[in-house]
């Protein structure tokens, strides 16, 4: 209970390839970043599930559920419309009431990763790593800038080819790649053969890139099952569940604290790599736990203790 550990439990699980560009978003922050002249201080990362396209929002770490509702209508609803599937951690932000009655009502299904397990939102995990190193190189000794370069790094990062579908954002969402200063200045009225192929065979070219996706998918989980084991839990178990250092509320962890809290019954199986347990009454953590912080119980034997004679003798009384 006291011990640490770690497991390589849990395959790869993908999640479901969309069918077609803005409907399935992935949504993350960026946080602790210097504040600005406008006073934010973080960025608000949405992600096409599809095409790879990320729109970047700065915005402030301390915004309320309406606030990020509000931008991201204004940011994303309004050039894209209304998605059908938006992912996103257990950021206390989109685990409010508010929130989910906002997405219910719009018919947008909602889907939280693992409480503590970022790799179950990879998406925007991957994104928000390629625009800290966009971001470095963009501001360098002027880091209170980032905000003034931050549409300079989303155009950057849309023109990049993508290495899960081979094209760049761009080119899957609006059937071509982006002018650049030097196509402006030197071939203004040439007309892209590239182009004109993609809006003759937009619908193929979808087809090709969710394929591409597929595929993509399926060797990253083939590499990734090679070091990993699954492990199946039913509803009713009773397990050990780990305490990762995140879990507990600020000031309160300490080193010498139970690491595992246990035997507690599974309630609820999510999908084969998260499951609901009940949790104490006094454990003030979210009971949502990925399979890898997931142990199995096993009572202690009912054997009988036995005691040497030598012990027994010398422990018999009227022989001092």
């Amino acid at each position: 209970m006291y011990k640490g550990g770690s497991q390589n439990t849990g395959l790869y699980m993908p999640l479901p390839v969309p069918d077609s560009i803005w409907e399935d978003l992935s949504l993350d922050f960026v946080l602790g970043l210097p504040r600005t002249k406008k006073g934010n201080d973080s960025i608000m990362v949405v992600v096409d599930r599809f095409s790879k396209m990320a729109h970047f929002v700065s915005c402030k770490k301390t915004s309320s559920a309406m606030n990020i509702a509000h931008l991201f209508f204004t940011e994303i609803v309004r050039l894209h419309g209304v998605p059908r599937s938006l992912t996103s951690d257990r950021d206390v932000k989109f685990i409010s009431h508010f929130w989910r009655e906002l997405w219910k009502r719009l018919g947008t299904d909602i889907r939280l990763s693992s409480a503590y397990h970022p790799q179950s939102d990879g998406q925007t995990e991957v994104v928000n790593r390629t625009l800290g190193a966009i971001l470095r190189c963009l501001v360098q000794d002027h880091p209170r800038q980032w905000e003034d370069l931050l549409s300079k790094a989303e155009f950057a990062y849309n023109a990049m080819t993508n290495r899960t579908t081979g094209k760049t954002p761009f080119s899957i969402v609006y059937t071509k790649s982006p002018n650049i200063a030097l196509d402006v200045a030197i071939i203004p009225k040439c007309k892209s053969a590239t182009a004109t192929s993609f809006a003759d065979d937009y619908s193929q070219m979808l087809s090709d890139v969710r394929q591409q996706i597929i595929t993509s998918n399926a060797k990253y989980k083939e590499a990734v099952d090679k070091h990993r084991r699954q492990r199946l839990f039913s509803v009713g178990d009773l397990v050990w569940v780990r305490l990762r250092r995140e879990r507990f509320a600020p000031g309160t962890y300490s080193k010498l604290a139970r690491r595992k809290i246990g035997p507690v019954p599974i309630i609820a199986k999510i999908n084969d790599n998260a499951y609901t347990v009940t949790l104490p009454p006094d454990c003030m953590t979210s009971p949502t736990f990925n399979v890898s912080d997931i142990w199995p119980y096993s009572p202690p034997d009912d054997g009988v203790i036995t005691v040497s004679s030598s012990e027994s003798s010398s422990s018999d009384p009227g022989e001092d």
